[in-house]
């Protein structure tokens, strides 16, 4: 069975949403947040079955919320004294050399990663979450960012309509493309949502993991770090449907039918025309899947005793 990620994010803006909507039907999302209500648009999401929450260990949790809480009130307390917090980082750094995709890869796949929960590992875990959390913070705060320059854009916009007399007319205003989250801090969020998947049993028997993202810069990260693939398919340009459900539904299967066989080993086709007779407008879209064996330390399907992991990149062309 293939278990779809949504990688490295804890957090989805709508550009996002959509994108993910187009090619899956169903994923699952790191809950770092306990069962708290999600924002939109993953509440919207969670309530069509689209998403489901991946619980971490609460434990962890409670010191990673800690963690977070005596940052920002240090924070608080020193705000203009950026170079004493600096300083902090340093002395309190998140990762160390043990951390890096490879070392993670290997610890799984030699099976060294330990699931005994003494305080070292306990405190690993957690710091992993700490980070997962600030970059959810982020990614939040930057959504709202953008939300209010493009309000103001329109506000602006309206003014200056109004005073050149055209204030009947359809406002059209060039917004500036939003930030793509996964080109902040990509290496940390891959490592950090890497310890805090494994830590979930993520990678444990019963399913194929393919880990789904929308971010062009984490899929480069990724596999520059991970080595040589044993499966891989790239379409530049696929038509997308957005309103047809029907079809969507049937993109929808026909996808995840390409991942099942390439899990099997079989090579698709590239050329093939896999998705045909989209509906109206010119919405095209990108997909690119690398797959892995050896990752990790389980048997997750019969042919491939040592295990496999997929990865997958999403993207709209227009």
């Amino acid at each position: 069975m293939i278990n779809f990620y949504f990688f490295p994010f804890t957090f989805m803006d709508a550009r996002q949403a959509k994108i993910l909507s187009c090619f899956f039907n169903y994923f699952n999302m790191l809950d770092i947040h306990d069962g708290a209500v999600l924002p939109e648009p993953m509440a919207g999401l969670e309530a069509q079955g689209q998403l489901n929450r991946v619980c971490l260990d609460k434990e962890k949790l409670a010191i990673a919320e800690q963690g977070v809480r005596a940052y920002m009130e240090w924070a608080a307390i020193h705000k203009g004294n950026e170079r004493n917090f600096r300083a902090l980082i340093r002395e309190n750094t998140f990762f160390k050399d043990d951390s890096g995709v490879a070392a993670i890869c290997a610890g799984i796949r030699n099976g060294t990663v330990s699931n005994d929960p003494d305080t070292t590992t306990v405190r690993d875990n957690s710091d992993s979450l700490v980070f997962l959390k600030f970059a959810d913070i982020h990614d939040r705060q930057s959504q709202d960012i953008q939300a209010s320059l493009a309000s103001l854009d329109l506000e602006n916009a309206a003014l200056f309509a109004e005073l050149k007399g055209d204030g009947d007319m359809s406002l059209s205003v060039d917004h500036t493309q939003s930030p793509e989250p996964g080109q902040a801090m990509t290496e940390k969020r891959i490592n950090a949502w890497l310890e805090a998947a494994v830590d979930a049993e993520c990678f444990d028997p019963g399913g194929i993991p393919v880990l789904i993202t929308t971010s062009r810069a984490v899929m480069d990260d990724f596999l520059t770090r991970v080595g040589q693939p044993i499966n891989a398919l790239d379409i530049d340009s696929i038509k997308v449907h957005e309103k047809d459900r029907e079809c969507m539904k049937q993109q929808h299967f026909k996808i995840k039918a390409i991942i099942e066989r390439m899990a099997q080993g079989l090579t698709p086709d590239p050329e093939k025309e896999y998705f045909e007779g989209a509906d109206q407008g010119p919405v095209t879209g990108r997909i690119q899947i690398r797959f892995f064996s050896g990752l990790g330390d389980v048997n997750l399907i019969k042919k491939n005793p040592g295990g496999q992991i997929g990865v997958c990149l999403v993207e709209l062309n227009s």
